[in-house]
């Protein structure tokens, strides 16, 4: 019963999360925070002592997404990360690992198929191996708030498809 409530909260995070970052560009922290914390108790119920380790780990998991980021020059936004984070608390860093690498392959996918539709493919393939060059040759830092407006990309749905997919991986169901 514990375990289907964590599933329905996770579903209702990501959609919201998705509706949020489509509409206003920002994953709202008063949306993660209190997921966040229902899962770490939602955990704690079902698993005892041993759901504070398995909710903070995927909390943990999540923010070392961001101190990745952030070293790589904010490629994720701080919103992104907290999402992650929030999935972590409730499903465990066991599972946000494949929520994150699903999630890549859908923000790839995603950032593919915007950029056709936007016209900005072959630029946006060039910058990106200018950014890249420059941060393994010259130490330069990557930011994507450089990047022009077309290639913003509201990541949480790629984050909410990547778990999607986890979440039918892991439990055989979403």
């Amino acid at each position: 019963m514990v375990q289907h409530a964590i599933l329905v909260l996770t579903v209702v995070l990501l959609l919201v999360s998705v509706y949020t970052d489509m509409r206003y560009r920002k994953i709202l922290n008063a949306v993660t925070l209190p997921f966040a914390v229902a899962g770490l108790i939602l955990n704690v119920v079902s698993r005892g002592w041993g759901g504070v380790l398995f909710s903070l780990g995927g909390i943990a998991m999540g923010l070392a997404v961001f101190f990745i980021s952030a070293f790589l020059g904010r490629i994720l936004g701080a919103g992104d990360c907290k999402l992650f984070a929030a999935v972590g608390a409730l499903q465990g860093w066991h599972m946000l690992i494949w929520c994150i690498l699903y999630g890549l392959v859908a923000g790839g996918v995603l950032a593919i198929v915007v950029a056709l539709a936007r016209g900005v493919l072959r630029p946006a393939l060039t910058r990106v191996w200018q950014s890249v060059y420059l941060r393994a040759y010259h130490n330069t830092p990557m930011d994507i708030a450089s990047s022009g407006e077309k290639m913003r990309l509201p990541y949480a749905l790629a984050i909410a498809a990547g778990c999607f997919a986890a979440m039918w991986q892991y439990h055989g169901q979403f």
